[in-house]
């Protein structure tokens, strides 16, 4: 194997490289699509005075 071999086998490399990085970029890109078309529900988690568990000794 040449250098002009290794050269364009690191090229083919690099590209194939691009094309995974821009596919998984694509999946985040829709997967940010669904979730920003969900509504945010509001749960309460506020501990009102005596709801939190109680403290035991032994």
């Amino acid at each position: 194997m040449d250098d002009r071999d290794m050269k364009n086998k690191d090229e083919e490399n690099s590209a194939s490289d691009l094309l995974e990085i821009a596919a998984q970029l694509a999946a985040l890109a829709e997967d940010i699509r669904t979730l920003a078309a969900m509504p945010i529900e509001q749960n309460s988690t506020l501990i009102q005075p005596g709801d939190g568990p109680e403290a035991t000794s032994e």
